[in-house]
């Protein structure tokens, strides 16, 4: 009878083979070392080996590994095959699993229960960097002396390159040494398969993502910058079609990260200087005769790996002597290529060995005269790909066919949403898949909670090609664009709360084929305004995945495709990608760049297009752009402007959630005006509200959390307004808050609140800690706009006002270089950093009431920076200056600015020497110091005291003292 799935128990552990399982802790060892397996296989493992010796069914199999129901008889045999080639069923004649027809599976090794004593308190973990490696889908077979040379040699070379036909194994072996040489490697191991990556322009790219930063403008540099003190080991896998940018590429590691060691692997190497070559033999088998024993035969790694490949496709197969020199000759006619074994021994079931070694022999004989491929392994993998082709299936065909679409990876899901029409059904595609991954036309790769497949390179380039030979490449391509289009919509909708980490996790590898559906969409053949709506919706995965210069050229070139006449597109549509590319311009080159022309032309274009009665939500985000580079650029009042003309719209159509985004902008422009109160209200009414929260795909404006920006504006208002504990509270949740956001949510949290605030409080150690997360996020994520802000910093750091030491003369002319040439807004801020950050471009500002948030601070600071400060004129002047910033600081509510200029007023009119107005200026910064309602711990609130004490202490100091004299007690 055939039992059900048992109740998993938890303990002791399982020993059999070289493999332990710790079933609670839901772990599989081999020889101690954590063998990577996913959740699913990881429950088949576990309820057979709980009934080992016991047949269990596969329905039983079915309800206990996936509990939700959501799979069939195809799904369980993917995870089942898998599972065998994690366990090396089959090989060196172990077996683990055997399949009973028309019943189920059944554990056949001996299998040894650990007593509790003798199980382990600790168990071992994984090495923290071996997750950039992808799990190997296959054991290793026959390479472990050339694995085991070439892991030893490659510390000394640096330069490795694989070279051999596809289906070598070439993949294989460098996984197996990167997984050797992990020990070696403080910085670890990074694996990046180019084989996904199309357009050379995109291989720094593939890097720089694999490294976990993003690639802008310049980012080899950038690469070169990351790596130049790391020890680490770069394996780049399938280097052929894009060698020439490789070898750029390698070239820079090499010259510049002098620790960085690099594995190649290509069907030709290289060509670069320090380059070492190892080509990848076939397979050791002995020599082709009549009179050889199985045992003999099995001695040798290509008869290994057919015999294991067979087994995996045909349960019972047994090598018997009188097979065996079919067997090795098969193998020698195949060359001894691993990929070529696979695939004839997938087949031995349906013919046998020796009907197998006829029609092969057949096929070769015929593909030598009619192919025009010089190379012959490459001639020989692709007769036995023309002949696995011709005996499939014809529903089977198709899918292989069809899955050729995908550029890399893909789940059941994916390829059934691309897949399935009115020829080939949901089961055709399961089954399809399920069979092609016996037959080792699919790889799969079971190691993590949703099983992915793939096309092999040599398959998927051979599948593509029949596709376009039947004329059905066009219309699987735009299936798959569509797909892509709708599948990212519908995320929005149904999981609207993704964090970043979870984005990235669940459409960090779809993004190649995003990429490969966009560049098709765009193409000559493809459909533009199909592009135009995927760029739309796959806007928010490029935000996440920080692609921002990536999806500005998309934009582009949609764009310039619809302003041609090449590709009409719908107003509304290229109104949207209008939008789009002034926010991707903005957030990648700044103000100054033609992001305001873009937003300017969607505003007209929607202003043109707008209808009686009709939404405004065009011009709203239009006007959503134009208002954000217009307080970037430090016109405040016309920031106020768009966003009350957005609040009018929005209310005109009665839409809250535009209102919301309106209130957001305004919240903005009353901070930046001055009115903190005002702004930090309204900010909290937008960031506690319980509407749902706007996303890119909804406002294309909206790249960061409203709860981010406006956390940004209530610290910022609150330290000014005097709560300066409460504003470091606050920075610190908004920090936290940006790192579950896109990454440019972060370097706003960072840049506009984290690091200002902590150098208001005079707290250097905060500002430290800040700048540098803001400078390795700005590097790590490509944020080039950032990188002129984290040298503010560094600036404000080393050439503050109370900075020990002689002040470095270099720094501060580079210092004053640069921030000659800022714009307003950032003017305005600069010169809050000190004296040394006054520019002349702040001081007109400030003059002229545009400054207003700051409009206090700087007219006091500018006085203070004045070169006649220390003469009697000149502290006169101070004083009126200091009094006017009083004015203003009492009239916006900034007790943090009233307290700055009462300290500098108080120490003026001391040295201006009137008792009268010193004791009144004095009782002055006292009864403000009485009424900060916080803070007392920060560098004003004690500068404040340090200056009542001084002239409670001193006499006021005559008109006529020496100006050095005063200046020295000043």
């Amino acid at each position: 009878m055939t039992s059900r799935a048992p109740a998993v128990k938890a303990d002791p552990p399982v020993a059999f083979g070289p493999f332990t399982l710790h079933i609670a802790q839901r772990l599989l060892l081999e020889s101690g070392r954590p063998v990577r397996l996913g959740a699913r296989a990881r429950s088949i493992l576990a309820a057979l080996v709980e009934r080992a010796g016991e047949v269990v069914g596969k329905a039983a199999l079915i309800a206990y590994a996936w509990p939700d129901g959501d799979a069939e008889e195809a799904t369980l045999r993917v995870h089942m095959g898998a599972l065998r080639k994690v366990l090396g069923d089959g090989q060196g004649g172990t077996r683990y699993i055997a399949s009973v027809a028309g019943r189920g599976y059944c554990f056949v090794a001996p299998v040894a229960r650990a007593t509790a004593e003798g199980a382990p308190g600790a168990l071992p973990a994984a090495p923290a960097h071996d997750a950039h490696l992808p799990a190997r889908v296959t054991r290793v077979i026959g390479r472990e002396t050339l694995i085991a040379a070439l892991a030893q040699s490659l510390p000394q070379r640096r330069l490795l390159t694989l070279c051999g036909a596809g289906g070598m194994g070439k993949t294989t072996i460098a996984l197996a040494m990167a997984e050797r040489l992990l020990p070696d490697y403080a910085d670890g191991v990074r694996f990046v398969d180019l084989g996904r990556v199309a357009d050379p322009g995109l291989v720094d790219a593939a890097l720089a993502a694999t490294l976990g930063m993003t690639a802008g403008p310049t980012a080899r540099a950038a690469l070169v910058d990351a790596l130049r003190h790391r020890r680490m080991l770069i394996v780049l896998d399938s280097c052929e079609h894009v060698i020439d940018a490789v070898a750029l590429l390698v070239l820079a590691l090499l010259q510049g990260a002098p620790d960085v060691h690099l594995l190649v692997t290509s069907r030709e190497p290289l060509q670069c200087e320090g380059e070492w070559v190892q080509r990848v033999p076939p397979l050791a088998l002995p020599s082709p005769r009549n009179e050889i024993s199985a045992d003999e035969a099995m001695r040798y790694p290509a008869v290994q790996l057919f015999v294991e490949r067979a087994i995996h496709s045909a349960d019972t197969f047994q090598l018997p002597d009188a097979d065996a020199p079919g067997v090795v000759m098969l193998c020698a006619s195949l060359d001894g290529m691993p990929l070529a074994i696979e695939l004839a021994a997938a087949h031995v079931e349906t013919f046998g060995v020796a009907h197998l070694r006829r029609l092969l022999d057949d096929r070769f004989q015929m593909s030598a005269y009619n192919s025009d491929i010089v190379q012959p392994r490459h001639r020989t993998l692709r007769a036995l790909l023309d002949w696995s082709y011709d005996v499939l299936p014809a529903t089977e065909r198709v899918v292989l066919t069809r899955l050729a679409v995908f550029t890399g990876e893909f789940t059941l899901a994916w390829a059934r949403a691309v897949l399935v029409d009115a020829e080939v059904s949901r089961g055709d595609v399961d089954t399809g898949i399920a069979s092609m991954v016996a037959k080792s036309l699919v790889s799969v790769d079971a190691s993590e909670g949703v099983v992915r497949y793939r096309l092999l390179a040599t398959t998927r380039a051979y599948a593509l090609e029949r596709l376009a030979r039947d004329g059905a490449l066009r219309d699987l391509q735009a299936r798959h664009a569509l797909h892509w289009r709708d599948a990212l919509r519908a995320t929005w909708t149904d999981e609207p709360t993704l964090t970043q980490a979870e984005w990235a996790a669940r459409y960090g590898n779809a993004i190649d084929d995003v990429r490969a559906a966009i560049g098709w969409a765009l193409s000559p053949d493809g459909d533009a305004a199909l592009g135009a709506t995927l760029i739309i919706a796959a806007l928010p995965l490029g935000y996440f995945l920080s692609r921002l210069d990536e999806f500005c050229g998309y934009a582009a070139r949609a764009l310039a495709l619809a302003d041609e006449g090449a590709a009409p597109l719908d107003p509304t549509l290229t109104t949207r990608l209008r939008v789009a590319l002034g926010t991707l311009i903005y957030h990648t080159r700044g103000v100054a760049a033609g992001a305001e022309d873009a937003y300017q032309r969607a505003l007209r274009d929607a202003t043109a297009l707008a209808q009686p009665g009709a939404q405004s939500g065009p011009q709203q985000q239009a006007l959503a752009g134009i208002g954000m580079i217009a307080l970037a650029s430090g016109d405040y009042a016309a920031g106020r402007r768009h966003a009350e003309t957005m609040c009018a719209l929005a209310d005109q159509d009665g839409d809250a959630m535009a209102r919301l985004w309106a209130e957001h902008t305004l919240a903005l422009a009353h901070h930046y005006l001055g009115d903190h109160a005002t702004a930090r209200h309204l900010a909290r009414h937008v960031r506690t509200h319980p509407s749902p929260l706007v996303r890119p795909v909804d406002n294309l404006t909206a790249l960061v959390d409203r709860r981010v920006c406006m956390r940004i504006v209530e610290a910022r208002t609150l330290w000014i307004e005097g709560y300066a504990d409460s504003a470091a509270s606050l920075v610190a949740q908004c920090v936290e808050d940006a790192l579950t956001d896109m990454p440019l949510a972060l370097a706003q949290a960072l840049a506009f609140a984290a690091c200002p605030i902590a150098l208001w409080r005079g707290d250097e150690t905060a500002l430290a800690d800040y700048a540098n997360r803001l400078r390795e996020h700005s590097l790590q994520h490509a944020l080039v706009a950032w990188h002129g802000w984290v040298e503010m910093l560094d600036g404000a750091l080393a050439l503050r006002d109370d900075a020990p030491g002689a002040v470095d003369t270099d720094a501060h002319h580079r210092l004053q270089a640069r921030i000659t040439h800022t714009g307003g807004k950032q003017a305005d801020l600069y010169a809050t950093f000190g004296a040394r950050f006054v520019t002349p471009l702040a001081i007109t500002r400030a003059t002229a009431g545009k400054s207003g948030w700051c409009m206090a601070e700087v007219r006091r600071v500018a006085a203070e920076a004045h070169p006649h400060r220390h003469t009697h004129a000149g502290r006169l002047a101070a004083a009126s200056a200091f009094e006017d910033a009083l004015d203003v600081a009492h009239a916006q509510g900034a007790r943090a600015w009233a307290l700055r200029a009462a300290t500098s007023l108080a120490r003026v009119r001391h040295e201006l020497g009137d008792a009268d107005d010193s004791t009144r200026a004095a009782e002055l910064l006292a009864s403000i110091c009485a009424r900060m309602p916080e803070g007392h711990a920060t560098r004003d609130y004690r500068t404040a005291q340090a200056a009542l004490a001084d002239c409670a202490a001193m006499p006021a100091i005559a008109p006529e003292a020496d100006a050095a004299t005063t200046q020295a007690r000043a």
